[in-house]
């Protein structure tokens, strides 16, 4: 079913109102640019590293296993086990890398989210107050009242 035309168009300005509205927001946090220089290194230098930490295993094993001569087998197996470094240290470079960006957006939205729950809660009016504050003092004490209405009658 789709909703009728008029509540269409009130919707979009909304939205788009919103939206201008978060982006200002997320730009006077002054929160840098997850595509930046730096961190695009990073991200593949650590790609790099993995790719290459990959090859270097892959192809240390048939050079430890071709030999018989026991200097050469240990010699690649050195060059193997930088291999695995390399693959271990580039993920985590790229893992760390990858994320941030994302951990960023979803912290500055979280940020503003609450900012909006919070405005909204504070033009929310309070709850009502109760007919008779003995109940809540009664209540509040942690004692039963067992129908009492008022301290005075216990």
């Amino acid at each position: 079913m789709t909703p009728p035309p008029d509540t269409v168009h009130a919707e979009a300005p909304a939205r788009s109102d919103r939206a201008g509205r978060f982006a200002r927001d997320l730009a006077a946090l002054k929160i840098p640019d997850p595509a930046t220089a730096r961190n695009t290194l990073w991200l593949r230098t650590g790609a790099v590293l993995m790719l290459a930490g990959l090859c270097l295993g892959a192809l240390t094993y048939p050079l430890a296993h071709a030999s018989d001569n026991p200097l050469a087998q240990r010699d690649a197996l050195a060059i193997g086990i930088t291999g695995v470094v390399c693959a271990v240290v580039g993920g985590a470079l790229y893992l760390r890398y990858s994320l941030t960006g994302f951990l960023r957006f979803w912290l500055a939205r979280q940020a503003y989210d609450l900012s909006t729950l919070g405005d909204r809660l504070a033009a929310a009016p309070g709850p009502a107050a109760p007919a008779d504050p003995s109940a809540v003092l009664a209540t509040a004490e942690g004692e039963p009242n067992h129908g009492a209405t008022s301290p005075a009658s216990r």
